[in-house]
């Protein structure tokens, strides 16, 4: 940013354009990353689930013993908690910005709570992780490798009700947030591929499910 030679109108640069949109791009990072931490566990979850359902790897091929399952339970809830950190990390303040009844999607009022509620019961799990954080430098000594998975798997496990709560009303999120993205209307960002609701119209009419896969 060039900023003019007089302090005053540098200041009013720095005041009215730089720090906006610097507030207006920190937004957008903290979003795009709530929602890529929530599209890698979607994935997984619903790799989890179809195995599930079937009794088959995606290959087609018979599990043959039920105790995989819990064994593959016990790797989702690793992975899973090392994306849905991410989402207790951004997600507060965003939805402190949300303000539903002044978008055109006030019936999105009904998911936040629930959002808020989710992220409320995942504080234990995040306040220990943050302990654990302080102990970095000690902990990898400490625990060896798999130990230290099984301590994320039980965090992952103990927070999963939130998990499909966020992926279950992840679309209402995006659009609220996108609404509220500092600067006003005028400054909102482009909804993600996935979600084709998150748009300044009116709210279409509801979408079909999606095909099961």
């Amino acid at each position: 940013m060039v900023l003019p030679a007089d302090p005053g109108l540098a200041a009013h640069a720095v005041t009215h354009t730089f720090l906006p949109a610097y507030r207006r791009a920190l937004h957008h990072r903290d979003l795009n990353t709530v929602l890529s931490a929530l599209e890698r566990i979607r994935g997984e979850h619903q790799t989890l689930k179809a195995i599930k359902d079937s009794g088959r790897y995606s290959d087609a091929v018979p599990l043959g013993d039920s105790r995989l399952i819990t064994g593959m339970e016990r790797d989702f809830a690793d992975h899973a908690w090392l994306e849905f950190r991410h989402v207790l990390e951004h997600a507060p303040l965003l939805l402190s910005r949300c303000r539903p009844v002044a978008t055109a999607w006030p019936d999105d009022a009904a998911a936040l709570p629930r959002l808020r509620e989710a992220l409320a019961h995942s504080q234990d799990a995040w306040d220990e992780w943050n302990g654990l954080r302080h102990e970095l430098y000690s902990v990898p000594r400490t625990l060896p490798a798999h130990e230290w998975s099984q301590v994320r798997g039980r965090m992952g496990l103990a927070v999963l009700p939130a998990i499909e709560t966020w992926l279950a009303e992840s679309e209402a999120f995006e659009r609220q947030v996108r609404a509220a993205v500092p600067g006003g209307p005028a400054t909102l960002s482009a909804p993600s591929p996935r979600l084709l609701t998150a748009r300044t119209v009116p709210p279409p009419a509801p979408r079909a499910a999606a095909a099961h896969r």
